[in-house]
């Protein structure tokens, strides 16, 4: 009995050193999650940016240190090593943050400017480096975060600088939370009436434009949906996001009766300054849906984030 104690306490003891090395060091191949610091961007956050997600671009512009300091430290960054050995979490979360610093960075330099789209090609200017690589907003969207991390609801982390994109967030992205806040983002995007208006029984349901501009991207997750009505593929990608992430159970009924017609909200481009009101609801027409202002497509297509 004691020979058997004792054998199974060495056993123990061998499988608790096995398990310690291989904690401490990793074997060759794993790659254990870098922790990048991000702390720069959150003091930043605090201090700049307010409860609804407005920056305040005066007082960065005044004292643009800490926001070059956390741009400085992405510019350390080896993007090689990001996208072979960082865990995806990560690297999301990297790039959500690098996204959103080089929005104000851009901003700042053209303050006090009111409206995004008056900065000439702003989605396409490189505002970001990281190591020896330069990049614009619309690569780090697109290559860097929806190509390799597949998320639509990444779409609602990035905040473009306008009233019509989602907000910006006062904490950091960090590898711990990414999915968390992004699973709040989108439910707290789609819950709010200026991106999302569905009234049950009416003639019409209104979306944000991002929808239509980006309405691809929910084919990654939702691209195989059953159909809805007459409704395109990308539309039906659209419907089936709104009623997963949805909470009200009469709309996502109302949704998936197919009983209506898709509208998209005109995109608001005035600057999400802390100094600049926001813009309130529309009042409701007699029909019940709160319309937007009257703003032709052809100029909405040609101010896309």
């Amino acid at each position: 009995m004691e020979y058997v104690f004792e054998s199974a306490m060495r056993y123990l003891l061998a499988f608790f050193l096995t398990l310690v090395l291989v904690l401490v060091c990793p074997p060759a191949g794993f790659a254990a999650s870098p922790g990048f610091d991000h702390s720069r961007w959150d003091a930043f956050l605090k201090k700049f940016v307010s409860d609804q997600g407005d920056v305040d671009y005066a007082a960065v512009k005044r004292d643009p240190s800490l926001l070059n300091d956390y741009l400085g430290h992405l510019a350390a960054q080896d993007p090689l090593e990001v996208k072979d050995q960082w865990l995806r979490e990560e690297g999301m979360a990297f790039w959500i943050n690098a996204y959103n610093a080089g929005v104000v960075k851009l901003v700042v330099e053209h303050y006090p400017v009111k409206n995004i789209n008056q900065i000439s090609s702003v989605w396409d200017i490189t505002i970001v480096h990281v190591g020896k690589e330069q990049y614009s907003l619309n690569q780090i969207r697109n290559e860097k975060l929806l190509a390799s991390y597949r998320d639509e609801k990444i779409h609602f982390a990035l905040a473009c600088g306008a009233r019509g994109c989602p907000p910006l967030s006062r904490d950091a992205f960090t590898a711990p939370n990414v999915e968390g806040k992004l699973f709040l983002a989108t439910r707290a995007f789609l819950n709010d009436p200026r991106n999302v208006e569905i009234v049950p029984g009416k003639k019409k349901i209104w979306l944000s434009r991002l929808f239509k501009w980006y309405g691809k991207d929910f084919n990654l997750d939702f691209g195989t949906p059953e159909r809805i009505a007459k409704f395109s593929r990308e539309e039906m990608s659209v419907l089936s996001f709104l009623i997963y992430y949805l909470e009200d159970q009469d709309k996502i009924e109302f949704l998936e009766e197919g009983r209506y017609k898709i509208a998209y909200k005109p995109f608001e481009p005035v600057l999400n300054d802390w100094e600049t009101p926001a813009l309130s609801v529309p009042p409701a027409p007699e029909d019940g849906m709160a319309l937007p202002p009257a703003v032709t497509e052809a100029k909405n297509a040609s101010e896309k984030p």
